[in-house]
């Protein structure tokens, strides 16, 4: 029987990872087997460091109150149902296994319909979010919003006056959230170049190595070392104009991040704490990954268990209000959902609304306060990390997905192995009609 193309690369796949070392599999740990922050992120060592957020510097998210246990109504059908995508076939489970998943949970009703775990991960161990840490920051500026304490419409640098003056100060907040500030900036996660300012800022976010800004006495030294220091250093980017086209741009998100911490007096992982993190029933505590300067770094940062990952899913599947309280902003939350003409032209005139780019995204209506959001009138979005990092929300069937990964490649749009994925939850949703 013929192969379908999803098992051909099952089988490459699995056959890869069982030919290569094992990540810290011994003590001591052999040379070939040793993590380092230059390899962190390429498989096979990504399977351990994606579970170990404390490899970089790290403060803590502590959970509180009682653990809120998630009932259960296991479907055995769900891993094995069948998915479709551009005319190949694979059930659930091997389209997950295929894109190097480390656990998928799904909620149907609030109750776990199927959860695995592969590779040696498990439900209590924590894993990174990546940029998925985006969308809970967005909900968590609509709190301070909602009380008032930031509006939208008003420029950023009213709320933090260090950036007065720069291009990223004169944006409003708005701009920010959608990511349309155009700043001259390119999200690029493979070709670093040296002096780029893509790559100066991965450096300052200490997602590879910067062993000369680690060394800087800021007593005796200006360089920018962390990422408040280099934020205002962004220019704007001169072939675009604000508020015209979607650009995935990861500094707009640590704007955000300061602007909360500046308003609420907090720092960011002591407002989520408070805000959320006691207040979900979380089974663990979460880490917030820093820069060396200890800034959580707002764009990437977050570390949970699966569990309660989806439980941030069911909190935004009930417009906020999750364990017998209104935990984000129920305003928010559906303005969220909610796409504006203008909003959705900003995503149509993107790279992932360009059919003939291989970052073309069927699935992407609109982008609003860091949420993928796929269907405004359903309600259906993800929170989307590098690697394979998803949430996968769908208000209409009160249904969450959750997924946890460390891919053979960051960018998930442009990684074959990912597009499967996405299917897959289009499926499941489809099979709870």
């Amino acid at each position: 029987m013929r192969k379908t193309l999803f098992n051909f690369l099952l089988v490459l796949w699995v056959g890869t990872v069982a030919a290569a070392p094992v990540a810290m599999d011994s003590l001591p740990v052999k040379p070939e087997n040793q993590v380092t922050l230059s390899n962190w992120t390429a498989q096979p060592y990504n399977h351990w460091s994606f579970r170990n957020g404390a490899i970089h510097s790290s403060v803590m998210v502590p959970r509180g109150g009682a653990i809120v246990s998630l009932p259960t109504a296991i479907n055995a059908d769900v891993a094995a149902m069948s998915v479709s995508y551009q005319g190949e076939t694979a059930t659930v489970r091997d389209v997950m296994k295929n894109d190097g998943t480390d656990g998928v949970i799904v909620l149907k009703d609030g109750k776990v319909v199927y959860e695995e775990y592969f590779g040696g991960f498990g439900a209590h161990d924590q894993h990174m979010w990546f940029s998925s840490t985006k969308s809970i920051v967005a909900q968590a500026v609509g709190l301070l919003v909602e009380q008032g304490k930031v509006a939208v419409n008003e420029n950023i640098a009213h709320y933090i006056p260090e950036l007065i003056g720069t291009h990223l100060g004169q944006r409003s907040v708005r701009e920010a959230l959608n990511m349309v500030t155009a700043v001259d900036y390119t999200e690029n996660y493979v070709n670093f170049k040296p002096g780029a300012v893509s790559t100066e800022y991965f450096r300052r976010l200490g997602l590879m190595p910067a062993y000369d800004l680690m060394a800087l006495d800021p007593k005796e030294s200006d360089t920018p070392r962390g990422i408040l220091d280099f934020v205002p250093l962004f220019e704007a980017n001169p072939e675009l104009k604000a508020s015209h086209t979607f650009e995935y741009q990861s500094p707009n998100v640590d704007v955000i991040g300061w602007l909360i911490a500046r308003v609420s007096g907090l720092s960011l992982n002591k407002f989520m704490a408070k805000n959320l993190w006691e207040k979900i029933g979380a089974e663990h505590d979460a880490i917030f990954g820093t820069d060396i300067e200890y800034t959580p770094i707002a764009t990437g940062g977050f570390s949970s268990s699966l569990r309660d990952f989806a439980k941030v899913g069911l909190v935004m599947v009930n417009n906020g209000y999750y364990n017998g309280q209104q935990i984000f902003s129920e305003s928010w939350v559906k303005d969220t959902f909610k796409l504006s003409d203008a909003e959705r032209l900003h995503t149509n005139r993107s790279v992932y609304k360009d059919k003939a780019s291989a970052a073309y995204d069927p699935w992407l209506e609109g982008y609003k306060n860091f949420l993928w959001v796929h269907d405004s009138e359903k309600r259906i979005a993800t929170f989307r990390g590098v690697f394979g990092q998803h949430l996968y929300i769908n208000q209409e069937r009160n249904l969450v997905i959750a997924t946890f990964s460390s891919a053979k490649s960051a960018s998930n749009i442009l990684r074959e192995t990912n597009k499967p994925r996405l299917a897959a939850f289009d499926s499941i949703a489809e099979s709870f009609e």
